[in-house]
C-alpha cells in the first residue's frame, strides 16, 4: 500500500502540468527550426528542456539553496556583456599601455605619416602597397581601422557566446525558453560553426567592410583615429541602421511575393529560432535588410571616427544575435519598457510573419501600428512573463 501511494504521489506532478489555471493551446506542429543545425539533440540544451518538464520536487533546505543575494546577482553578471562588445576601441583608445599609436606604425593611420600630431590631417593611412599594387590611380586606404572594426566585433561576439553558453546551461540563474514548445534542440558545437560559416551573414558582411574601407567609400571622417568613442553618435547610428532596416524588411513582406521568396522567406523557416538563426539567411536578405542600411546609415550619421564605427558595428551585430535567443535575459523587462529590441519581440515576428519588423528598437513599429506585444500571447504560445 505504501509503495502504491508513492507511485501515485510520483505520478501526480505530470499529470497536472497541463492542468490548473494554464490555459489550452494547440500544439504547433515542428517545423525547420527545430532542427536546423541537421543534427542529433544529445547537446545540453535537451537536457535543460527535460529538467525544465520534469516533476517539481520540494526545495532544498536554505542551508542547501543558493542565498537570495546569489540568485539575485549571478543574473546581473550578463549586463556585463554590453561594454564587454566595445572592449577592443576601449583598450586601444583608452588605455597607455595597449594605446594604438603604441602599437603600430605612424603611417598606417596618417596619410603617409608626416605630422602626425597634426589632428587637421590624420584622416587614416594611405595604404602604399595596395596603392601601387593597382597603379595608383585612386589611393587606397590602410586596412588597418578595418582590420580592427572586424576584430572589435569578434571580441565582442566571443564575450556574448562565453555568457550565452553559461545563461543557456543556467550556470548564472534559471532561463526561460520564449516559447511554450520549449527552445528548438540542437548541438552547440555545430549550430557555432554553422552561424560562423554563413555566406549570407558574416563572410558577405566582411566582403562589403573591406570593399567600402578600402576603396574609399565612407565620409573622411570614418577614417579618423581622432578623439575616442562617440557614443551620443553610436545611438545616432544604431538608431538610423535600425530605422532603414525596418523599411527594408517591411518592403521584403509587403513588396511582392517573388521578392519575399527569394529575399527573406529563408530566413522564415525559423518560427521559433534561437541564438545561431540570426544571420540565417539568403544573400539577397543580406544585402538587402543589413548592407544598404548599412551604407545609408554611413553617409547619413557622416561625423564618425574609427573608434564610433568600431562600437556602432560590434553593439549592432552583437544586439541582432541576441534578439534571436531562444530564452530570454535578465535585463529584457527594463529594454521592453523603452520599447528596446527583444528576444520575444522578435520571436513575435518569427512565429506571426505580420508584427514587430523592427530589430534593436519597437519605435517604428508603434508608429506604423505594426507592434505586438508578447504579453498578447502569454500562456498561449509563449510562456508567462518573456
Amino acid at each position: 500500500m505504501a509503495v502504491a501511494e508513492m507511485s501515485v504521489r510520483e505520478e501526480t506532478p505530470r499529470k497536472r502540468y497541463n492542468a490548473g489555471h494554464l490555459p489550452e493551446y494547440k500544439e504547433t506542429p515542428p517545423t525547420d527550426d527545430e532542427s536546423s543545425s541537421s543534427c542529433s539533440c544529445s547537446d545540453s540544451t535537451t537536457s535543460r528542456e527535460e529538467r525544465t518538464n520534469a516533476p517539481q520536487h520540494d526545495p532544498l533546505p536554505s542551508s542547501l539553496s543558493q542565498s537570495s543575494t546569489t540568485r539575485l546577482v549571478l543574473p546581473l553578471l550578463g549586463l556585463a556583456v554590453w561594454p564587454l562588445m566595445l572592449l577592443l576601441p576601449l583598450l586601444l583608445n583608452q588605455t597607455s599601455r595597449y594605446h594604438y599609436s603604441a602599437l603600430f606604425p605612424r603611417t598606417w593611420y596618417t596619410i603617409h605619416g608626416r605630422n602626425w600630431l597634426d589632428k587637421s590631417i590624420e584622416e587614416g593611412g594611405i595604404w602604399e602597397w595596395g596603392t601601387t599594387m593597382y597603379g595608383g590611380v585612386t589611393p587606397l586606404r590602410h586596412p588597418l581601422g578595418l582590420s580592427l572594426g572586424i576584430s572589435a566585433v569578434a571580441v565582442g561576439h566571443f564575450f556574448l557566446l562565453i555568457y550565452f553558453r553559461l545563461h543557456q546551461q543556467e550556470l548564472l540563474g534559471k532561463t526561460t525558453p520564449v516559447q511554450r514548445r520549449g527552445a528548438a534542440k540542437y548541438v552547440y558545437s555545430t549550430a557555432l560553426k554553422n552561424h560562423l560559416s554563413q555566406p549570407g551573414g558574416f563572410l558577405l558582411l566582411g566582403s562589403y567592410l573591406t570593399i567600402t574601407w578600402v576603396f574609399d567609400l565612407l565620409p573622411p571622417s570614418y577614417y579618423s583615429f581622432e578623439g575616442g568613442i562617440q557614443y551620443a553618435r553610436v545611438a545616432q547610428c544604431l538608431i538610423c541602421q535600425d530605422f532603414v532596416q525596418f523599411v527594408m524588411h517591411r518592403l521584403e513582406h509587403v513588396a511582392h511575393p517573388t521578392v519575399y521568396r527569394v529575399s527573406h522567406k529563408p530566413h522564415h523557416k525559423f518560427t521559433n529560432p534561437k541564438l545561431f538563426d540570426a544571420f540565417d539567411g539568403s544573400v539577397p536578405d543580406t544585402a538587402i535588410m543589413i548592407l544598404f542600411p548599412l551604407f545609408a546609415t554611413a553617409h547619413v550619421v557622416r561625423m564618425c571616427n574609427v573608434w564610433t564605427y568600431m562600437a556602432f558595428g560590434s553593439s549592432y551585430a552583437n544586439w541582432l544575435t541576441l534578439i534571436h535567443s531562444e530564452v530570454t535575459f535578465p535585463w529584457e523587462p527594463l529594454f521592453r519598457r523603452f520599447g528596446l529590441g527583444t528576444a520575444a519581440d522578435h520571436h513575435v515576428h518569427h512565429k506571426y510573419f505580420k508584427y514587430n519588423f523592427g530589430h534593436l528598437f519597437m519605435w517604428f513599429d508603434w508608429a506604423a501600428g505594426t507592434y505586438r506585444s508578447p504579453r498578447d500571447v502569454w500562456g498561449k504560445e509563449f510562456n508567462e512573463g518573456v
